[in-house]
């Protein structure tokens, strides 16, 4: 009787350890396995960066520019790797983006560049934006903006106002120079 008790307490335990070590692909996973490897640049944005101070946004703005916690950037550059590669490692994050815990806001097309945007969360109540940028010539970028209960259409009017905003331009400049170089 001992021995079936303690086989079934077994077998319990590795079910467990076997369902909570599924491999389920997320952006999070891709980040911490490509952030250290040399071909990809990886850059963490803190919204105290962008100073609001001359800028003139009401309670409601204010509130969502405090939704925001911070954004992640991984790039990874076309120009110097073989398109083999820049092709596998696009797909794999293309089909990471298909993931259903990620729901599609928008995709579209602007000079040359295709955009995927992607959320976590419901509507009304968005903790986490994914943006997917990608260029045969120049690479892809992947973007995670963090935050909580960020709203989407809140979110346009908010940049919108902050036009004259004064942005910290040096971790964006990195970016663009990690694409032109």
């Amino acid at each position: 009787m001992k021995s079936i008790i303690k086989t079934v307490c077994l077998s319990l335990v590795l079910a467990l350890a076997l369902v909570s070590c599924k491999d389920e692909a997320s952006i999070q996973n891709y980040f911490v396995e490509h952030q250290d490897l040399p071909e990809f640049l990886t850059i963490d944005l803190s919204p105290k960066m962008i100073d609001v101070s001359k800028v003139e946004l009401n309670e409601e703005q204010k509130g969502v520019y405090k939704s925001f916690e911070k954004v992640n950037i991984l790039a990874y550059k076309a120009k110097d790797v073989s398109k083999e590669n820049y092709t596998q490692e696009l797909e794999k994050v293309k089909t990471i983006f298909k993931n259903k815990k990620y729901s599609e806001l928008m995709e579209f097309s602007d000079k040359g560049i295709k955009f995927r945007v992607n959320t976590i969360g419901d509507d009304d109540a968005v903790d986490e934006f994914l943006v997917l940028a990608s260029s045969n010539e120049f690479g892809f970028a992947v973007v995670r903006v963090l935050g909580d209960d960020m709203k989407p259409e809140k979110l346009y009017q908010l940049l919108s106002q902050m036009q004259n905003a004064d942005v910290d331009g040096n971790q964006l400049q990195k970016v663009m120079d990690y694409f032109k170089g």
